[in-house]
């Protein structure tokens, strides 16, 4: 008796115990998309992602390749001292040679990064769409990889680099720099309109373009897929790492974000609508019926309808 007695006791304490750290974990995900900073305070967070534009690219083609009407080339250049990207730029073998538009891709949390079939499929969607695609790998995917990721699961992200905010926001700032230099190299290297680039994330991409797209003014579009503000094992952020402070700040270029309703990973109640809610006008937030994926066909004629509209 007393055995069952101490076991029903350590499945209370235990219940507790997660219910506890639940409502915390809740608490820290939730406290800035309930109020986001101020604007004075947003101002700082700029500083985290000023970078020097001086820098030599150093760029290096490491392969071209001609498939299906698309040319790809897979090369790397310096982002910051010591860092260097590693890319594919998509360009369509019709297109004109003077100056375009343009879209720069960041993929969700797999280990191949830009080479993963998902991010490849939406490269060559957008390149056939008619803009040239950058496509980069963010730091520690693909070929930037390092021992801080080994086994890409969800658990090993999370407890690595999501749930551990010191290294998550030099990550991000990383990342926002990135984006920034690849901004650059479109325009200094490849002949891209400086007001015709936007910006594409998918998934943690997605999580990352909420953030890149409101830091960089001179991004003319941010599209969204499959993104939000936390994934289901998230545990919140610091205030300079939260999309929930930035979101909002997108406008007034045109936001567009595609979702799945039944997506277990970014969920529609507690990370998306939440989300979606702090953005501001024009936006649009596009629903399908479906889990944590890539878009279905009807949305990604949906994508490139609203590309299309908004970055001509």
């Amino acid at each position: 008796m007393g055995c069952k007695v101490q076991f029903v006791l350590i499945l209370i304490i235990a219940f507790a115990m997660g219910q506890a750290a639940s409502a915390e974990n809740k608490k820290a995900a939730d406290q800035w998309l309930s109020r986001p900073v101020d604007n004075r305070t947003f101002q700082t967070f700029l500083d985290f992602f000023a970078y020097d534009k001086q820098v030599p690219f150093d760029l290096h083609v490491i392969a071209v390749e001609e498939q299906e009407g698309i040319k790809k080339e897979h090369l790397s250049f310096q982002s910051t001292p010591g860092v260097r990207v590693f890319a594919n730029l998509y360009r369509s073998l019709g297109a004109a040679s003077h100056k375009g538009p343009a879209i720069v891709l960041l993929h969700g949390g797999v280990s191949m990064g830009k080479d993963d079939r998902g991010s490849v499929v939406l490269a060559e969607l957008l390149t056939r769409g008619g803009w040239t695609v950058l496509a980069l790998d963010m730091q520690y995917f693909g070929e930037r990889s390092t021992d801080l990721l080994t086994t890409f699961t969800e658990e090993d992200k999370s407890e690595r680099l999501y749930n551990q905010p010191p290294v998550y926001l030099a990550w991000i700032t990383q990342t926002v720099k990135d984006v920034g230099r690849s901004y650059d190299f479109l325009v200094e290297h490849r002949d891209i309109d400086p007001k015709r680039i936007g910006l594409v994330g998918f998934s943690r991409g997605g999580i990352v373009g909420a953030i890149a797209g409101a830091a960089d003014r001179r991004l003319a579009a941010v599209a969204l897929l499959y993104g939000g503000h936390f994934d289901a094992v998230e545990r919140g952020h610091l205030a300079a790492a939260c999309p929930a402070n930035y979101i909002g700040r997108i406008s007034p270029r045109p936001l567009l974000m595609i979702n799945g309703t039944h997506d277990s990973d970014l969920v529609k109640e507690t990370s998306v609508e939440p989300l979606y809610r702090l953005a501001k006008p024009p936006r649009l937030i596009l629903w399908a019926d479906t889990g944590h994926q890539l878009p279905t066909e009807e949305h990604r004629t949906a994508l490139l309808k609203w590309l299309r509209e908004n970055l001509k």
